[in-house]
C-alpha cells in the first residue's frame, strides 16, 4: 500500500492552516503550501503559515513540485481558478483533492481540467465545521479515483469515506445540506434582531425551545450569529454555488438567493466589530452591539409588546 509523504496545500486559510499542523502530526515529512496572500509577509495567511511551520512557496508551480497529494482550499468562487492554474504543474498521478464548497456542476468542470492534465481528481464533500476534529471531519469523497486515495491515506486519521465513483454526486449533498445550516443562521440573524428590538426576545426563545425540546435557544442563536458575523462573506460564496445547485435541479432558488443577502449583511457587521467582539459575550450582550451599530438608521425602534401609546 502506497503512502503519502508530499502534500501541497493550494490555499492557506483556516482549513489550511488546521490540515497542515494535523498532517504533520500524522506523520507527512513534507508539507508545503500556496496561497495568494503569501506575496504580503504581514498577511493573515503569511503568519499563519509560518506559526504552522509549514513550507511557504511563492507559486502553485513551486508547492506542487514532487507533491503526491494537492490539497485544495480556496474559496468557493476561486475553486475553478485553482483547478486551471494548478493542472499544468501536476505530476502525473498526483492526486487532486478539491474540499471546496462548490456546486457539482463546477466540481465536474474541475475534475475534467485536472484528469485531462494527468493529475487524478477526487471530490470532496466537507460535512462539518473542519475545527475542531480536523482531519477527522467527516468527508465525502468522489470519483473514480477515490478509492486509490483512501487507500493512500489509509495511516492517517480521518473520517472520510467515499460516496460515490461519480463527481458532483458528494457535492450535492454538501450543497442541499448546506441551504439547511446556512439558511438557519440567516433566519437567527433576523429572528433575534427583530425580536430583540420589540423587547419579545425571551418570549420568543422560550416558544422556539417548546416547539424544538432539548435545544438550548440562548446559545444555539448566539453560536450560528457569530457565525454568521465571523464567516459571511465565505459562506455567501459558497451560497451562490448552492443557488447553482438549486438551478441545477430545475427549481427557482428564491430562499437560496435571500441567504446571500443576509450572510454578505453579516459580514459587513462583522467586519465593523471583528472576530474577537463576535466571539465574546452573550447573545444579549451582541445583539445590543449589533443593535449600536445602527444607531443612525433613520427606521425607529418599535414599541415594546404591551406598551402604553
Amino acid at each position: 500500500m502506497a503512502t503519502i509523504s508530499a502534500v501541497a496545500l493550494i490555499g492557506f486559510g483556516e482549513v489550511g492552516g488546521i490540515l497542515a499542523r494535523e498532517l504533520a502530526a500524522a506523520g507527512v515529512s513534507d508539507v508545503r503550501a500556496f496561497d495568494i496572500a503569501f506575496a504580503d509577509s504581514q498577511s493573515r495567511q503569511s503568519k499563519a503559515a509560518l506559526d504552522a511551520a509549514v513550507r511557504v512557496e511563492r507559486t502553485a508551480r513551486a508547492a506542487l513540485a514532487g507533491a503526491e497529494l494537492a490539497i485544495s482550499a480556496v474559496t468557493a468562487g476561486a475553486a475553478l481558478d485553482a483547478a486551471v492554474s494548478c493542472a499544468a504543474s501536476l505530476g502525473r498521478g498526483t492526486f487532486f483533492l478539491d474540499l471546496n464548497s462548490v456546486a457539482p456542476a463546477t466540481k465536474v468542470e474541475a475534475a475534467a481540467i485536472v484528469d485531462r492534465a494527468g493529475g487524478r481528481y477526487v471530490e470532496a464533500a466537507v460535512m462539518a465545521p473542519v475545527p475542531p476534529k480536523g482531519l477527522k471531519t467527516p468527508i465525502l469523497l468522489g470519483g473514480r479515483h477515490a478509492p486509490a486515495l483512501l487507500d493512500a491515506i489509509a495511516t492517517w486519521p480521518h473520517a472520510a469515506r467515499v460516496y460515490s465513483d461519480r463527481v458532483g454526486a458528494a457535492s450535492s449533498v454538501k450543497m442541499c445540506r448546506s441551504v439547511m445550516i446556512k439558511g438557519l443562521e440567516a433566519l437567527t440573524i433576523e429572528c433575534a434582531l427583530a425580536a430583540s428590538r420589540y423587547g419579545v426576545l425571551d418570549d420568543v426563545l422560550a416558544s422556539l425551545s417548546d416547539t424544538f425540546p432539548g435545544q438550548d435557544w440562548n446559545a444555539k442563536a448566539r453560536y450560528l450569529i457569530s457565525r454568521a458575523l465571523i464567516h459571511g462573506r465565505r459562506r455567501a460564496e459558497e451560497m451562490r454555488e448552492v443557488a447553482k445547485t438549486v438551478e441545477g435541479s430545475g427549481y427557482d432558488p428564491v430562499m437560496t438567493r435571500a441567504i446571500v443577502a443576509k450572510q454578505d449583511w453579516a459580514a459587513d457587521l462583522g467586519d465593523v466589530i471583528g472576530k474577537a467582539r463576535a466571539d465574546e459575550g452573550d447573545l444579549r450582550a451582541l445583539l445590543a452591539l449589533l443593535e449600536s451599530l445602527r444607531a443612525d438608521d433613520a427606521t425607529p425602534a418599535p414599541k415594546q409588546a404591551g406598551a402604553r401609546p
